[in-house]
């Protein structure tokens, strides 16, 4: 009896003490819009000041890899008629609280920056190593930017959002990425949640 049960007992152990397998992170999809409201956990688009980015506003980011590079796009409505903007993708998602979109994502980071001091390093800080996409809305309010680049993002260290700045992007040393308040930001949709959406799959 004692060895049928010590032989039970040894696989309780092994399962209890082998993790679960870890779940692979999400991606974001190739394509993410939203339609900007105040802050709720339920929507993707967050207006911070609805004086520059009324409700009602949208926007759509479109990512399109090619070989090595990429090709991404904004499409935005609703806008100030013409009022420029600072746009930039950022790491991390939205929420209520726009610091929390984190920094610009930068392919080659800066080793000066933190999350509280951004890259203003014009090395780092520029068109090229992050995605800047500012435009001027038109009479109706609508705005149109697109960068082509010749990387691509990070599956390690997706980016998960648009920001919208209430300025043109700045350039010069110690200023460079600034682009005033942030007044609106787009969480990226998630790639499952993509591929799910109706008329896809």
């Amino acid at each position: 009896m004692k060895k049928r049960l010590l032989l039970v007992a040894v696989p309780l152990a092994l399962t209890i003490g082998t993790p679960a397998a870890a779940k692979p992170a999400d991606q974001p999809a190739p394509i993410s819009e939203g339609t900007f409201r105040t802050w709720s956990e339920a929507t993707p688009a967050v207006t911070y000041d609805t004086a520059v980015v009324p409700q009602g506003a949208t926007a759509k980011l479109t990512v399109q890899n090619t070989g090595s590079a990429m090709r991404v796009r904004l499409q935005a409505t609703g806008l100030v008629p013409g009022r420029t903007y600072g746009a930039h993708v950022h790491v991390n998602p939205c929420t209520d609280k726009p610091a929390e979109a984190g920094p610009h994502y930068q392919h080659r980071i800066d080793p000066a920056a933190d999350p509280q001091h951004p890259s203003v390093d014009p090395d780092y800080a520029n068109p090229r190593n992050e995605v800047w996409l500012d435009f001027t809305a038109n009479s109706a309010g609508n705005g149109y930017a697109a960068s082509v680049l010749r990387w691509q993002f990070s599956e390690s260290r997706p980016a998960w959002s648009l920001v919208l700045h209430s300025e043109r992007t700045h350039t010069k040393p110690g200023e460079a990425g600034m682009a005033g308040a942030r007044v609106a930001c787009l969480t990226r949709t998630a790639l499952p949640a993509y591929e799910n959406a109706p008329g896809r799959g």
